[in-house]
């Protein structure tokens, strides 16, 4: 019995540490986003089996926006005292993006975007 409680433990922290990627089902129209990612392959979009919108590729996806927001995730960082944004403490980006109160609207509006893009991310997967 103890055996198999520890096996069941085991089962349960690999399952929490290593969230599956959610899979593609169907197209999603971009129009009803907030944001919008140009035409970088990176940030492709489609539906999951909810029909919410999902990274083709979030890991591809976080490595881009990680480029393309630096200022933005450079800001949060410092103002909510956070790691460097990665999947495990994305959560806390998605939660302060929006709320960062640099004078700076270039880098307010990353803000804004990390949030929004941290959304789809967080689709990305089961």
């Amino acid at each position: 019995m103890r055996i198999l409680f520890i096996l069941i433990s085991i089962m349960l922290l690999t399952a929490c540490d290593n969230q599956s990627l959610a899979t593609v089902v169907d197209k999603y129209d971009v129009s009803k986003l907030s944001v919008d990612f140009g035409n970088n392959e990176a940030y492709e979009i489609g539906a999951n089996s909810e029909g919410m919108p999902i990274f083709k590729d979030a890991k591809a996806a976080l490595k881009q926006a990680k480029s393309d927001y630096v200022e933005g995730f450079k800001a949060v960082a410092e103002e909510f005292e956070l790691e460097p944004i990665s999947h495990d403490n994305f959560q806390e980006y998605k939660t302060y993006g929006w709320q960062i109160t640099v004078m700076d609207k270039n880098i307010q509006q990353q803000g804004v975007d990390i949030t929004k893009f941290l959304d789809i991310y967080e689709n990305s997967f089961e």
